[in-house]
């Protein structure tokens, strides 16, 4: 049976400080700043929250400018990222879509990129960053079991940018992303999830 239980705006995730985005101290303890919900192991999982980028989390970005020094890339976020000419070996095109890594974030928020893959064709899904938890799933559980059903590949960002490739089957990757938007909250979630993917297989 599974230990999820929803945990509202104020309600005490710990006895203990605890430095956790979407939180806040009161008396030496840690209280839920946003609605979330715990997971198996006790881990606060914010439902409502702005993504921030953390080092060596994984985006999925679409190149928007190409300048001598390197390239700006649309990461989901107010502010475009950075990949350097340096750490290509083949140079990209406005239009690219890649998979990467945060390396750097600045005092300002800018963010720098690494271990850029470039994509081949496929479709960007947008999904809620505060979601993609649940649409990863632990030890990435809900992942695999999207993948075994739509075939192709699937690469979920922590940025709620989801690349999907050609070769899978597209209206059914939808269906499952809009099945995590829509009951992200509530529990055996994944049980749910292989009884809509087995419905609804071709």
């Amino acid at each position: 049976m599974s230990s999820r239980k929803i945990i509202l705006p104020g309600d005490r995730i710990s006895d203990k400080v605890l430095r956790m985005p979407n939180t806040y101290i009161e008396n030496e303890m840690t209280y839920a700043a946003v609605v979330g919900m715990s997971d198996e192991t006790g881990k606060f999982i914010s439902l409502e929250s702005c993504y921030k980028p953390v080092f060596e989390d994984v985006l999925i970005g679409i190149v928007t400018d190409v300048r001598h020094s390197g390239y700006s890339v649309d990461i989901n976020l107010p502010s475009s990222a950075f990949v350097s000419a340096r750490d290509m070996r083949t140079p990209l095109n406005a239009g690219d879509v890649i998979a990467a890594k945060v390396v750097d974030v600045d005092e300002v928020g800018e963010v720098s990129l690494g271990d850029i893959r470039k994509l081949p064709r496929g479709e960007i899904i947008t999904f809620p960053p505060s979601k993609v938890p649940r649409l990863i799933g632990r030890k990435s559980s809900m992942l695999l079991l999207i993948k075994e059903h739509v075939g192709g590949e699937l690469i979920v960002g922590n940025n709620g940018f989801v690349w999907v490739s050609e070769s899978a089957d597209i209206p059914l990757v939808y269906k499952a992303v809009n099945l995590v938007i829509e009951k992200a909250h509530l529990t055996g979630l994944t049980d749910n999830m292989q009884e809509f993917l087995i419905a609804n297989k071709k």
